[in-house]
């Protein structure tokens, strides 16, 4: 499949940006629609890097009007990511988020005390029910550093960084890197050698290990037990104890192992430069990839696969 293949026949590259989100917009109305039912609640999946997030850190304006819109219709937004449970709470404040969240590559799905009837979990810290897939921070650390030792090759984890380097290397604010340490579960890192063979060396001793690990950006994550997969499915039977046949969405960038869009009814890719969209598309082949990029892209996903889903079920929704 080649990159061309994400556009389809009415949406060429070559048309303004404006007549492209048109015609895409159209089209996925058009699809979401097909064989849908008005009923079904949405609920909302989405890797926040690339999409809410401009950058690492900054939080977009664009996709306010759609967030207002998930928000006036109790639309779950699901953030899962690879950051750690201090980061996404500072997200989750930002864009007035009071729902679920699933932390370092689903590690652990946090859920706000009594946001479902009875407890799927045991109480956690800091107003928590946690439903934990990972093993603890430390064990999966020293395991990578004794792994990559032995192999003679040089990774950086977060938690050794300085916090200075941490905050040069992410491009973000020194308290920004500070949560980034507050590590629970799994550990980040950096592989300083490019070559793909020296990688594979060590993910291959880290399998062995016992270690799942993950890939964002220019950091790996690794743990004991991690799988954002299941961490995907465990909430989503949850949801579906509580309010029956529901319409699940996923939103990423790509950039990250597509495991949230393979678990969802509508996945959606927001278009990235850095990413090859059919390398993604080979992997989720029922995606869609935005005509934008960031923010704006995140906007176009929704207000194309959610707002007709919303519409239906409220013929008197406001514009």
């Amino acid at each position: 499949m080649s990159g061309g293949a994400i556009w389809p026949p009415w949406c060429p590259p070559s048309r303004d940006r404006r007549s492209a989100w048109k015609a895409w917009t159209s089209a996925w109305q058009q699809r979401v629609r097909k064989g849908s039912r008005a009923d079904r609640p949405i609920l909302l999946f989405t890797d926040p890097d690339g999409t809410l997030l401009e950058h690492r850190t900054q939080p977009c304006v664009p996709a306010c009007k759609a967030l207002r819109l998930l928000a006036d219709q109790n639309v779950p937004v699901v953030l899962c990511s690879s950051r750690t449970r201090a980061e996404l709470e500072l997200i989750q404040q930002e864009f007035h988020l009071r729902h679920p969240f699933i932390s370092e590559s689903g590690s652990a799905v946090y859920l706000p005390r009594g946001y479902f009837p009875s407890s799927p979990g045991p109480a956690g810290s800091a107003g928590y029910d946690v439903i934990a897939f990972g093993g603890p921070h430390r064990p999966a650390a020293e395991a990578l550093r004794r792994t990559a030792e032995a192999l003679a090759i040089d990774v950086r984890s977060v938690t050794d960084m300085s916090l200075q380097e941490l905050a040069d290397v992410s491009q973000v604010s020194l308290a920004e890197a500070r949560l980034a340490q507050l590590r629970e579960y799994g550990e980040l890192f950096h592989l300083i050698a490019s070559d793909p063979a020296v990688h594979s060396r060590l993910f291959d001793a880290l399998r062995r290990a016992g270690l799942r690990s993950a890939h964002r950006g220019r950091f790996h994550h690794v743990s004991f037990g991690a799988d954002i997969r299941r961490s995907v499915r465990t909430l989503t039977s949850l949801y579906r104890q509580e309010f029956g046949d529901i319409l699940t969405v996923g939103v990423s960038d790509g950039l990250a192992e597509p495991s949230i869009l393979c678990e969802v009814d509508v996945p959606i890719v927001v278009l990235n430069p850095a990413v090859d969209p059919a390398r993604v598309l080979r992997k989720v082949p029922t995606a869609w990839v935005t005509t934008v990029d960031g923010s704006l892209g995140w906007d176009q996903a929704i207000f194309a696969a959610v707002e007709p889903e919303l519409r239906k079920a409220c013929p008197g929704l406001r514009d």
